[in-house]
């Protein structure tokens, strides 16, 4: 099972690198139907696979020169702060309400993505004024509580916030990819005095996998996927996700 899962977390991955996230808002749902327990075994192998193919993800864009420094380090910062309360508060929302709570973000942000307003033009560096970063890092608070308590880092909330603050989608993705890093990693050490027994075959084959189909999928999409190509690929898979996971839950209820 954990070769089968890693190929298609290899898959997943590559289309995670090409938006710039972690893989977690892919895996999360993906992971779920395998029948493992949400708080204990998806949340934190979800957050751990996220920060490695964010920092795969990173680097490569990072060798583009698509990352906008200035507005990556503080939202990093700030979501890296806040994302361990949202864990906290994991015990007291019922399963099924986080659940819910993620495909109605899930619509949300596809909808955004796919009806953004105003193209970019991806030939023209986009402005970033001092006031749209500090609304952003505003912002980027209730992101890293929303991930915390969701389990799936703050790349895919973070993605939209940055494109309607001004950036084109190529470069809201390579900056995301660099934000979501630490987050991840904060969050998912808060996991660890309940987790309990850590499969280590799990967490190797579908490291390595994950890793492998960031990196491929940020060197495409660096080189070939223009910003409106990337925004419906973003949404179509919002939606899919969305819907995948509310027939889920209309099945159990």
């Amino acid at each position: 099972m954990e070769i089968f899962l890693a190929a298609i977390l290899f898959v997943l991955s590559f289309l995670a690198g090409m938006m710039g996230l972690g893989v977690a808002f892919i895996a999360t749902p993906v992971l779920g139907l395998f029948g493992f327990n949400l708080k204990d075994t998806i949340m934190p192998l979800s957050l751990w696979l996220n920060g490695l193919t964010a920092i795969a993800g990173a680097v490569a864009y990072t060798r583009a020169k698509m990352v906008d420094w200035r507005t990556a380090i503080p939202l990093l910062l700030i979501t890296a702060i806040t994302a361990p309360f949202g864990v906290l508060l994991l015990q007291f929302i019922p399963v099924t309400v986080l659940w819910w709570l993620y495909a109605a973000l899930l619509v949300f942000l596809a909808w955004r993505m796919a009806f953004p307003g105003k193209q970019l033009d991806d030939t023209k560096e986009a402005v970033i004024t001092d006031g749209a970063r500090a609304k952003g890092g505003v912002i980027s608070a209730g992101i890293g509580l929303v991930a915390g308590i969701l389990g799936v880092g703050p790349g895919f909330l973070m993605v939209p916030t940055l494109v309607l603050l001004g950036m084109t989608t190529r470069i809201a993705a390579a900056t995301n990819s660099v934000i979501v890093t630490v987050p991840s990693f904060t969050a998912f050490f808060m996991h660890l005095s309940t987790m309990g027994h850590i499969n280590v075959l799990l967490y190797s084959a579908t490291s390595i996998a994950a890793v492998a189909g960031a990196w491929l999928g940020a060197r495409f999409m660096a080189s070939r996927v223009k910003s409106k190509t990337l925004s419906s690929l973003f949404a179509g898979a919002l939606v899919l996700l969305a819907l995948q996971r509310i027939v889920i839950l209309l099945m159990g209820s």
